[in-house]
């Protein structure tokens, strides 16, 4: 195993026929500024610690919970186990949205101002090498840091809603302008299977509201939240049909690349690995960090899978089924640096 070798095979995923399906987590999102389930996690801990509630449900909730995260457990663990009320998860939902919104209205100002999104760098390379490209991108971030990255580039974009400041999900959602070749250079389709931060319910409607930074009167986000209620969530519109979407790109896909994410998703990750398993499918892990469930599900479980994550300094590992490799001085998990293994 060297590194020429292991360039050559990150090299063949990127530049297969069919461009690879791309996975974003919260690792895509952090450098941003973006909150981590860490930071989210002191976040509803100091709102939960002032907060008093008037139903004993609740109350007990809140103090299991409060428990949980002081014993060590993450964010996830500790709302599954609290068993949230309704009005905690109403609560969980807003204090989420509202802390997210503003670090994403600061990138945004960034991105007005000049500031390049690195996913840009690999979008514009994996479309235009290839002619009326279709590139689908499945992202558990409730964040539009994937979004800013397509705007910049003259890719179109497509979330399955109609993009204008009014907007509700497509009957189709692969729905796109007739005249796409004629005025845009391919198409990147971003899958948010767990909501994003400018879709909002009322009365079982979902809307799509642009960049607003406040939630309009009568209306809650379209965000899933870590709780006992996530995945029943997941089988309402418009997460359904997105569930669906993204079904159906893993099952058409010819390699995936995860970036930041920490294959520790039961939305994701069963049909990708599925069908990464069945198929033999190329699995590439960008990552500053190899968490455990990475490791479990993916590197020894025997995928197909490239690795490339910190050494914990300056450098980077590179780690295949077949070994693994040291660059002391090269942070290839950076996707900057990333899109020179690639170009």
């Amino acid at each position: 195993m060297n590194i020429e070798d292991v360039f050559k095979q990150i090299q063949e995923i990127v530049t297969a026929p069919t461009p690879p399906t791309i996975i974003l987590g919260s690792g895509a999102s952090i450098s941003y500024g973006i909150a981590s389930m860490g930071n989210l996690a002191e976040m509803l801990k100091a709102f939960f610690t002032s907060k008093v509630y008037e139903s004993v449900d609740s109350r007990e909730s809140v103090t299991r919970f409060l428990l949980l995260l002081k014993e060590g457990n993450g964010l996830e663990d500790a709302l599954l186990d609290a068993k949230v009320t309704d009005e905690i998860e109403s609560d969980i939902v807003r204090n989420v949205w509202n802390m997210i919104v503003k670090q994403d209205a600061d990138v945004y100002k960034r991105v007005i101002l000049g500031e390049e999104i690195d996913l840009k760098e690999l979008f514009d390379f994996l479309i235009y090498r290839r002619k009326g490209v279709e590139l689908n991108v499945v992202s558990t971030n409730y964040d539009k840091i994937a979004e800013y990255a397509v705007s910049q580039s003259d890719a179109y974009l497509n979330t399955g809603f109609s993009m204008n400041y009014f907007g509700q999900i497509k009957s189709n959602l692969d729905a796109c302008p007739t005249r796409l070749n004629e005025s845009y250079i391919g198409k990147v389709n971003i899958w948010k299977v767990h909501g994003s931060l400018d879709w909002f319910k009322k009365d079982d409607i979902t809307y799509y509201f642009p960049n607003i930074t406040e939630i309009p009167e009568g209306f809650s986000p379209c965000i899933i939240t870590p709780g006992n209620n996530k995945y029943e969530k997941t089988q309402q519109p418009p997460h359904r049909q997105l569930l669906s979407k993204v079904d159906e790109c893993f099952s058409k896909a010819t390699g995936f690349i995860c970036i930041g994410y920490g294959f520790n998703d039961k939305h994701v990750q069963p049909v990708l690995l599925d069908k990464a398993s069945k198929r033999g499918l190329p699995i590439l892990i960008v990552t500053k960090d190899i968490y455990e469930p990475i490791r479990r599900n993916v590197m020894d479980a025997k995928h197909n899978f490239i690795a490339i994550y910190s050494n914990g300094g300056k450098g980077s590992i590179i780690e295949t089924k077949d070994g693994k490799l040291s660059i002391p001085d090269k942070e290839y998990w950076h996707l900057k640096e990333f899109c020179t293994i690639i170009k």
